[in-house]
């Protein structure tokens, strides 16, 4: 089988709207956003952290190092010591370069001069169970030298859009009190993923008719160099081998080799599913006749509430760092449709604010009025994008302009709308239809996680 790959859909010339350049003047007031009605808010993080800036300026890039992470995050929102998020308002292009992709990790990254399980040289990855004929081990080379696709997809965390259960439903308190990272919109991106496809690993080790699960395991992801992981995420085989050629093990991200950030030397790619199952610094592949339960499909990344009853485990189920009474809701699996505006959030309610985000607590972006382009993103993973519709203050829905063609479902297409506003504050609202003809609901179920948000999202402007 010989390597196919499938070019990235050449970003198209953005048309600019006439607006001005400098944060100051898309800061908008606080009562857009804060009233007085907001519950008491934790304190905020220390702003020792100049703010990101919103649109082009002629400032040069904020450069920021952390020890935790190897690339330079300086164009990230700094949500905590282990996660950062993209700064999505500033998202203008089609695949989104490695420098404002987001990063979300339990622990430090792991880097190669610590740790040599990450060193390509030294890196093996086990293949095993007792669903499969023929166990392997093999090494980076080797990966290399199997035959690999080219697949263009959204990665995105499960609680991408959580800061919307705070902002737009009002989950604050219990009993429906949702807690995690205030992602905004920031947990996404987009790349071009080199893998080989799981259909070439699944000839390599041969697949038994009793196969129920598959666990692909980080056996480095964990608190310390060197300390065995409690990372990794169970797919059932069905899932694999109705997708064989689209989940794989993938080693290269927009072109060059993985960012030890992303999981490098190899991760699990898994599209269309929440960015959890995609396990980094995969270490692991387990393939048998049970169920697996991990933290990532229980005590985390799983969906608690009343809407979800919790599965049960079976009797030769294997658990990994968590117990049966740790089920307690639905895993998160497949994305579900999305839509943003390229604006920030204006964020009255979250709990804590990324130190460096551009707007203080409870004020909008301002944009001037007058006729311009508005511009977003829409993804629909499991059917794939059919129309985008945008609408202003509660009124008639318009359809916006689909910029990209859709190569793949799993991947986002750009849009816009012209909209010519007079000075005032507007709610503007975006939703997604699917080829199923399905939409972005008005609200969503509470989940304690937070995860899942696929509302219609609301962005407040200012025109001035």
């Amino acid at each position: 089988m010989s390597e196919t790959t499938v070019s990235p859909v050449a970003a198209l010339p953005r048309v600019e709207a006439a607006r001005p350049n400098r944060r100051s003047i898309f800061v908008g007031l606080a009562a857009l956003g804060a009233s007085a009605r907001v519950p008491a808010i934790a304190a905020e993080a220390p702003a020792d952290l100049p703010r990101l800036t919103i649109g082009n300026t002629a400032a040069p890039p904020i450069s920021r190092m952390h020890p935790n992470f190897v690339k330079d995050v300086g164009l990230l929102t700094d949500l905590n010591p282990t996660n950062q998020g993209g700064a999505w308002w500033n998202f203008d292009t089609y695949i989104t370069p490695a420098e404002q992709f987001y990063i979300r990790n339990e622990y430090p990254t792991p880097r190669a001069e610590v740790d040599s399980r990450v060193d390509p040289r030294r890196w093996r990855l086990k293949i095993h169970g007792d669903a499969v004929e023929r166990p392997i081990e093999i090494g980076y080379d080797d990966l290399l030298k199997m035959p690999s696709r080219s697949l263009i997809s959204v990665m995105q965390c499960a609680g991408n859009g959580r800061s919307l259960f705070w902002e737009q439903q009002d989950m604050l308190a219990s009993p429906q009190k949702v807690t995690g990272n205030g992602w905004g919109l920031g947990g996404v991106g987009q790349a071009e993923w080199q893998y080989v496809p799981m259909s070439h690993i699944l000839g390599l080790v041969g697949l038994k008719d009793n196969a129920k699960a598959c666990l692909f395991w980080s056996g480095v992801d964990g608190k310390a160099p060197n300390t065995e992981s409690d990372t990794g995420r169970p797919l059932p085989i069905e899932e694999i081998i109705s997708r064989p050629d689209d989940i794989g093990l993938a080693f290269k991200m927009n072109g060059k080799a993985l960012l030890p950030d992303h999981g490098a030397p190899v991760r699990a790619f898994v599209p269309g599913w929440a960015g959890g199952a995609s396990t980094k610094w995969l270490t692991e592949i387990k393939i048998a006749s049970h169920d697996f339960w991990v933290r990532l499909n229980t005590i985390g990344h799983a969906n608690i509430g009343p809407a979800y009853p919790a599965p049960v485990p079976g009797p030769n189920d294997e658990f990994r760092f968590v117990k049966p009474s740790d089920i307690r809701g639905v895993p998160v699996t497949w994305h579900v449709m999305r839509s943003m505006l390229t604006v920030p959030l204006a964020l009255a309610k979250q709990p804590l604010l990324p130190p460096n985000y551009p707007l203080g607590r409870g004020e909008a972006p301002t944009l001037p009025h007058g006729p311009q382009l508005l511009r977003g993103y829409a993804w629909a993973p499991q059917a794939g994008v059919r129309k985008v519709d945008v609408r202003v203050n509660g009124g008639l829905w318009q359809e916006a302009r689909l910029i990209d063609p859709q190569p793949n479902p799993y991947t986002w297409r750009r849009f816009e709308i012209a909209l010519d506003p007079q000075p005032g504050d507007l709610l503007i609202e975006t939703r997604t239809m699917d080829n199923r003809g399905q939409v972005q609901p008005a609200t969503v179920p509470f989940n304690e996680g937070g995860y899942d948000f696929g509302a219609v999202p609301r962005f407040k402007i200012r025109f001035t």
